[in-house]
């Protein structure tokens, strides 16, 4: 893959934007488990608890994927704040090797968690109690 170089305040800013997104996904998942705990009880036919079992899983692997990426954003303006402070200076207008395999996992993840609403909501849309 080849390595782009991008000026640090444009990833910082694309930083902000993905904490932002992760944070709206990890409430959205929080509301999605509460509706499956809801749901789990209104029928106790193993099919559908199965269902239920198998979207718990899926978003509770989403859960972690997105915390991770939390922690692998972090982990990046760490390492830009360590290097203002190695230059005591601002370095926002210079330039780093940009971050493309964070970009590109996070980029399948979001296709991958927007697929598996998609699931969900026709799963629920079906349902008939």
């Amino acid at each position: 893959m080849e390595t782009k170089v991008y000026n640090i305040s444009e990833l910082q800013f694309e930083h902000r934007l993905w904490k932002s997104e992760m944070k709206i996904i990890l409430g959205e998942l929080n509301v999605y488990q509460e509706w499956l705990s809801s749901l789990s009880l209104k029928s106790y036919d193993i099919e559908f608890q199965k269902k239920i079992n198998y979207f718990q899983n899926k978003f509770d692997i989403q859960r972690n994927h997105f915390d991770s990426f939390n922690d692998r954003i972090n982990a990046s303006d760490s390492y830009i704040d360590s290097l203002e402070k190695i230059s005591n200076d601002d370095i926002s207008d210079q330039n780093i090797a940009d971050h493309s395999n964070l970009r590109a996992d996070i980029n399948v993840a979001l296709n991958i968690y927007k697929d598996l609403k998609k699931e969900y909501n026709s799963f629920t849309r079906a349902l008939k109690f």
